[in-house]
């Protein structure tokens, strides 16, 4: 997802979609797909894992995607492969329709992010099952949704089923990099391909009670923070180490920005996005957490000093009622003896949706307050507008869930992280998040979700994952 930690399934959509109550009558716990649909599972389990098999943590899309496209054409549906750079391959395919209604398009990248340094407990690109978990780097983010969507579209196409609307496949490369290679460069050199009225994409949340028994909330992704990086640079003057100059230092000059800025916490506020997340989320929580939650919700947008010290020590809750600066990258000299002539650090931002990137930088600007520090915005990872909860969209999302996750409450959630939503949503076409891999709040606090080390899902809810993610398409399409 996202990406970077967004995804997303996105840390805070799973988390706050936490805490439904159970139903007074509740269905099955597990609903009947695997029934109704024998191969379901199997099908999407095998296609993952071809996926995790291939390696895209450095892009090399078009390989993995070779094999997609053979199974796409196998069940009858035209597509092709267009690579914006050698090897960044994405796929694009087409289930028509009567064409009553504009196309539908459903969105999954296949690069993943770098597992280098990561203490990974099995190969990361060897699926891998142990204790009902399924392994691997993108069995969340975003291979697991690219395997449902693949499967989805193959059954529509095998049992010919009659659809208002174009369906069009988009596997993607680059959205970790912020989409330059795969979304972004269709969307400036193939706008016809992508061409749709709506896009479901990764940024929602499917999250499942702690027994994994069923699915206690289901999130859906209208809004996201705008991701925004920032280079601060100081210049120094070099020479040998032994003999450093009395009245410069660039890396002490440059650390005390980076202080003032890891110290500065920035204005809490409950968005309307949020608002019912922080709600649901009370209920799941323990005072004093719950308490803050509760009065948040009710006091929104604003947050009462009080509530808003506890919740600024939740990582979760914090990223999502407030903007956030952190350091990620350093660079300064290229050996221990050497002075550095330019030392610099990358400060990534996660900005409210209504806040701007040129408010932030005059901020940063004014808090670190010494001309030696020059900062600027790094890289344009682009901004979209946020969707409505209302609509049509979001209507035929909820119907779906109730359908494949009974007990679950729907809310809609902000992602803390950044998808190629942004993009879409730039040019014109309303796009939701969603999720199709069930997984655990434990998991998503323990950072077993998305981008770190052992990233997983349980096994047995492969199959209702892309179950979920078909209802969605018939309710819009059919």
């Amino acid at each position: 997802m996202s990406s970077r930690f967004v995804f997303v399934v996105a840390l805070v959509l799973a988390a706050a979609a936490c805490g439904a109550p159970a139903a007074t009558n509740p269905a099955p716990a597990h609903a009947p797909a695997l029934t109704a649909a024998p191969s379901l599972e199997g099908e999407t389990r095998e296609i993952l894992e071809e996926l995790v098999r291939a390696d895209t943590s450095h892009g090399h899309e078009t390989k993995a995607l070779e094999p997609i496209l053979a199974r796409l054409k196998e069940a009858g549906i035209p597509g092709e492969i267009i690579e914006s750079a050698p090897g960044r391959g994405n796929l694009i395919a087409r289930i028509k329709g009567t064409g009553a209604k504009r196309p539908l398009l459903l969105v999954a990248h296949i690069d993943v992010v770098p597992v280098e340094g990561q203490p990974w407990t099995s190969p990361a690109f060897t699926p891998t099952e142990k204790d009902g978990m399924l392994y691997g780097r993108g069995v969340n983010d975003d291979k697991g949704m690219a395997a449902s969507i693949v499967v989805v579209a193959r059954e529509l196409a095998k049992q010919r089923t009659k659809l208002s609307r174009d369906v069009i496949v988009a596997l993607t490369a680059g959205e970790e990099t912020g989409g330059a290679a795969g979304v972004r460069w269709l969307l400036a050199n193939k706008r016809d391909l992508l061409d749709a009225e709506i896009a479901l994409n990764e940024g929602g949340s499917v999250l499942l009670a702690p027994d994994l028994t069923h699915v206690r909330s289901v999130g859906i992704g209208a809004a996201e923070k705008t991701f925004q990086s920032y280079r601060l640079a100081v210049q120094g003057k070099g020479g040998h180490s032994s003999t450093p100059a009395p009245d410069v230092d660039a890396v002490t000059t440059l650390a005390r920005a980076l202080v003032k800025i890891g110290d500065y916490r920035f204005e809490q506020r409950v968005l309307p996005q949020v608002k019912d997340v922080l709600a649901l989320a009370a209920t799941a929580e323990k005072p004093p957490l719950a308490t803050a939650l509760k009065h948040a919700s009710e006091t929104a947008p604003k947050v009462v000093p009080e509530d808003g010290a506890v919740l600024g020590r939740d990582r979760v809750y914090n990223a999502m009622t407030r903007t956030t600066c952190v350091a990620t990258m350093l660079k300064g000299s290229p050996q221990d003896n050497v002075l550095p002539t330019e030392v610099e650090a990358i400060v990534n931002c996660r900005l409210l949706p209504d806040e701007t990137r040129e408010q932030t930088l005059k901020l940063l600007t004014e808090l670190v307050a010494d001309p030696a520090v020059a900062i600027t915005s790094y890289a344009d990872f682009g901004l979209g507008p946020s969707e409505e909860l209302t609509g049509d969209v979001p209507a035929a999302i909820r119907r779906a869930a109730a359908k494949v996750f009974p007990r679950a409450t729907v809310t809609g959630v902000m992602g803390t992280g950044a998808t190629d939503s942004r993009h879409l949503r730039g040019a014109g076409i309303h796009s939701f998040g969603i999720a199709t891999s069930p997984v655990t709040l434990d998991d998503v606090r323990k950072g077993l979700v998305a981008h770190g080390p052992d990233e997983r899902r349980p096994a047995k809810w492969i199959g209702e994952g892309t179950r979920y993610l078909r209802e969605i398409v018939l309710e819009l399409a059919r």
